[in-house]
């Protein structure tokens, strides 16, 4: 079983020794992937929307557009109509881009609706689980912390129930703090009061959904269209 928990931020965390990756961006990538996954679709993460847009063309899928355009994109409610025959290439500067780079052991996504259910495959995973809050940029490109994101590895570091580092402890002791009005707590902080602003308060909704999704999204290289990506799927 898992035996120990550490929380990094962003994407020069280190995944080295780690038996299991866990990028948390909960507002919203993660929670795409969980809505996405959860259906049975397949997520492939990129970083950047035109790159997506010809790969979806490759592998015979479709790429989320932004929020304001029709169809699929991060805004979880969008994605409902996905299904075990859908691939979405989903494109976003921070959980995609994170999920992209080279990771040592095996690499999930986890946000608040599925906690629950990746803490409990993560608990039979012999060895160490890195949690990894995406956070978002400042204009400089430089991290800004996001409190959301640490509220998602506080509720994951809390159910696996283990050895936990400093860091974990702290995410732990936040998710506490907030666990008995989460969609509150979303709505405050900086990223749900921006997604708000913008007219998507349904998002945030969506995202304080403790435990409203099963699946357990792990990324694994598979073969589409003749072409070997890596693809967040639902191992359950």
């Amino acid at each position: 079983m898992a035996d120990f928990v550490h929380l990094e931020w962003g994407r020069n965390a280190s995944s080295d020794g780690f038996a299991a990756t866990v990028i948390a961006d909960c507002l919203s990538f993660s929670t795409a992937t969980s809505v996405a996954c959860g259906r049975g679709a397949m997520v492939v993460p990129v970083a950047d929307r035109e790159e997506g847009r010809k790969l979806a063309d490759v592998l015979g899928g479709v790429c989320a557009g932004k929020r304001r355009e029709d169809g699929y994109s991060l805004s979880p409610p969008t994605l409902m109509g996905l299904s075990a025959s859908d691939v979405l290439v989903l494109p976003s500067p921070n959980g995609a881009t994170l999920s992209a780079l080279p990771r040592e052991g095996r690499v999930f996504a986890a946000a608040l609706r599925n906690a629950a259910a990746v803490a409990a495959y993560l608990k039979v995973i012999s060895g160490k689980v890195l949690l990894v809050a995406a956070g978002e940029k400042w204009p400089d490109g430089s991290l800004r912390p996001a409190f959301e994101d640490q509220l998602a590895c506080g509720a994951l570091a809390h159910m696996l129930d283990c050895p936990m580092s400093p860091e974990a402890s702290i995410a732990r002791a936040g998710y506490l703090s907030c666990a008995d009005d989460l969609l509150g707590a979303l709505k405050g902080c900086v990223s749900g009061q921006e997604l708000t602003h913008y007219g998507y308060a349904g998002d945030v909704d969506w995202a304080a959904e403790l435990d409203s999704e099963s699946c357990v999204p792990e990324l694994r290289q598979i073969e589409l269209g003749g072409k070997a990506v890596n693809a967040f799927g639902d191992v359950v």
